[in-house]
């Protein structure tokens, strides 16, 4: 169906459509290559410029149909503290034992950048025995982090740790008076035209931090929608080097007046595995794809990158 949409673009716009035409088919290609090279798992991607669709690739998987997104779930987490931020019900430097008992000078800032200290993550063993149930486990995975010795972690220091972003759901539903996902639905989908987001059935319990699921066509509603148009120098960061920040659930790297927001999320078991990737570059070209299967981080870059090449190859 692209393929022929593409093509009426070029026969009402002549030429000037041939390197939008040329640009789809690229990013199918690569796609295409890519989930050979991972064995043909099936997968789901969409391609957008601005909000225009130019590619809806059905891999296996229907790029309109709700899938597991993982740690792409944490977007939404940021997304939505940043709106209660905005609200003034809670600051970006407020203490933690501001809203939880015993949470100590830990600062809501730390927490969505990173930076907290807590360590080690905990979460990474116990996810795969709270898989298949939907038991809310942010509350329990606070409640080990804060009372656990934290110098496995130097505050200010960058360490991606989910309990993080536990810890920021539990915060958010204290602020808001609801759970979690209620809260979010609220302040960040349902305002997006977001239709298939909800936590899932099979890793609900991870919540903020990679409990959701929603079709990769509603994943690029949110990065538009949501990253797209922001200046993430104006909200919480954290350096990693090399030009590239954590911010509100996503990385980022910033230009002139610009800014590329990317991230990846993976689920790896012993009998299964699932992967995204959400890519906003110069807040105008959108990639989000879906895949069933564990990959490393060699192949999650080897994706980036030829994804980049195929939307900016001359």
């Amino acid at each position: 169906m692209l393929r022929a949409l593409a093509l009426v673009l070029a026969l009402v716009l002549g030429v000037a459509a041939a390197p939008v035409l040329a640009q789809s088919d690229r990013v199918a290609q690569e796609w295409d290559k890519w989930l050979k090279a991972q064995g043909n798992p099936p997968g789901a991607l969409v391609f957008l410029i601005g909000d225009s669709l130019l590619l809806g690739q059905d891999s296996g998987f229907d790029p309109d149909l709700a899938v597991p997104i993982a740690s792409l779930s944490k977007g939404i987490t940021g997304l939505c503290a940043q709106a209660l931020v905005d609200e003034g019900l809670m600051a970006w430097d407020d203490p933690l034992n501001r809203w939880i008992e015993g949470g100590g000078t830990i600062t809501l800032a730390q927490l969505v950048t990173h930076t907290s200290g807590l360590w080690p993550d905990e979460t990474q063993g116990a996810m795969a025995l709270w898989r298949g149930d939907t038991t809310r486990r942010w509350q329990q995975v606070t409640a080990n982090a804060l009372d656990r010795d934290r110098q496995g972690g130097r505050p200010g220091s960058y360490r991606y740790n989910n309990e993080n972003y536990a810890i920021l759901g539990l915060v958010i539903e204290e602020v808001a008076g609801e759970w979690y996902d209620k809260a979010c639905a609220s302040r960040v989908l349902e305002p997006l035209g977001i239709t298939t987001a909800r936590l899932s059935p099979e890793y609900g319990g991870y919540g903020p931090w990679g409990g959701w699921q929603m079709s990769v066509r509603d994943y690029a509603r949110l990065m538009r929608g949501g990253f797209a148009t922001m200046d993430p120098r104006g909200t919480p960061s954290a350096s990693l080097g090399g030009g590239a920040f954590y911010g509100l659930g996503m990385l980022f790297r910033t230009g002139r007046d610009t800014a590329n927001h990317w991230h990846f999320g993976a689920l790896c078991f012993d009998d299964a595995g699932l992967g995204a990737f959400a890519v906003n570059w110069a807040g105008k070209y959108t990639v989000v794809a879906a895949y069933g299967a564990c990959v490393d981080g060699k192949a999650m870059a080897r994706l980036d990158a030829a994804l980049a090449r195929a939307v900016f190859a001359d």
